[in-house]
């Protein structure tokens, strides 16, 4: 019963996720949470390596055959080992291709599983517009035990930012002078459902500094649709291949002000726990090499690829294996909600003993003062 209950739950909200979203009350929300913790308790079998592809992307490459191993070789010089039988790849080797495929998860694309194939045909492509200006994939220029020098970081350097003005700044990032790791919560309506969430990391002084010698106090690390000029978010359209993904790097007086004066929301964070220092100096690196990754042809999904499951997989990287977060709960079928639903994520981190409480909220009449 506890399957059939979190699989109908987790296909209504896969594939009618407005209507799931309208629909479901606080009620729901809330067993739905009690289930998730009950199969999380239980004896649920791990999901076989080969089913967890939850990452889709769409490529065009050269195929190639070496020794028995399939691989895509794109423009941009990215190369990928492709899950595709011999007998269907040498039809195409040597030749330009588009393929649909699925990475298991977005620190691990290594091998993309192949689900349609087909001779490349510049004449279809469609020429798309730009993405629109407030967000840039962040750029690893040196990564050296000591500092990270990061290009395309959000900066703020207009104390009251208009909607449509970005600045961006190239960025030295000392890992090992990281003080706090947060877990930030940002609702939405509806609220009891619908929230983004992000990662704050706090420095000593001289952690985060621009070209200049500008300090902020956070790096933020938020990953969302990448949207371009003319697209509008939407829940369910975010299970459709729509909207390209973005690991986004900003400062924490760029976010705060801009989600307090600009967007007219606030923000609530909670205490990343039981944290070593080294560990959290590690997870600085990690969400800043992730954040770096060439991620274009990848697509954000409402379910599997979001603003949320990423953060627990950067937090993942750093967690001994007997403390990492489970990321699907039905072998084959069905998410681990409480590992991707941004408001059940806190109570989940927190019944795990990796985050803290609430800190309080942050909006427009306290943005300025600086996190604990």
């Amino acid at each position: 019963m506890l399957k059939r209950f979190l699989l109908a739950i987790s296909l209504a909200a896969l594939y009618q996720p407005a209507a799931f979203a309208q629909s479901i009350s606080q009620d729901a929300l809330q067993a739905l949470n009690a289930a998730a913790a009950e199969a999380g308790e239980s004896q649920v079998p791990e999901v076989p390596a080969d089913k967890k592809w939850g990452v889709s992307y769409v490529l065009n490459g050269v195929l190639s055959i070496q020794e028995d191993t399939v691989r895509l070789n794109t423009a941009d010089g990215r190369v990928f080992e492709l899950d595709l039988s011999l007998r269907k790849a040498r039809k195409f080797d040597g030749q330009s291709v588009k393929v649909e495929a699925k990475a298991k998860q977005a620190d691990d694309m290594s091998v993309l599983k192949v689900s349609e194939i087909e001779a490349y045909n510049p004449a279809a492509e469609l020429k798309l517009p730009p993405y629109l200006a407030k967000r840039k994939p962040a750029r690893v220029l040196a990564d050296a035990p000591e500092a990270m020098t990061v290009a395309n970081v959000r900066w703020q350097y207009n104390p009251y930012p208009q909607d449509d003005k970005f600045d961006w700044a190239t960025a030295t990032i000392k890992p090992e002078l990281v003080k706090e790791v947060y877990f930030v919560k940002k609702p939405f309506a509806p609220e009891w459902i619908a929230a983004h969430s992000l990662l704050a990391f706090t420095f000593e002084k001289g952690g985060l500094t621009d070209a200049n010698g500008n300090e902020s106090q956070a790096l933020v690390l938020t990953i969302e649709a990448f949207l371009r000029e003319g697209q509008v978010y939407d829940l369910k359209e975010g299970l459709k291949n729509k909207f390209g993904i973005v690991w986004l790097l900003t400062t924490w007086e760029d976010y705060v002000t801009r989600t307090a004066l600009v967007d007219q929301a606030r923000l609530i964070p909670y205490a990343v726990k039981n944290l070593s220092r080294a560990q959290k100096a590690d997870m600085v690196r990690e969400g800043v090499r992730l954040a770096g990754v060439n991620r274009e042809g990848e697509y954000y999904h409402t379910i599997t690829n979001n603003c949320t499951n990423n953060l627990l997989i950067v937090m993942n990287r750093v967690l001994p294996e007997n403390r990492r977060i489970r990321m699907w709960t039905i072998p084959y079928l069905a998410y681990n909600v409480r590992a991707t639903m941004p408001v059940m994520v806190p109570g989940y981190l927190q019944g795990k003993g990796l985050l803290g409480p609430e800190l309080g909220v942050i909006n427009d009449t306290n943005y300025k003062e600086p996190l604990p």
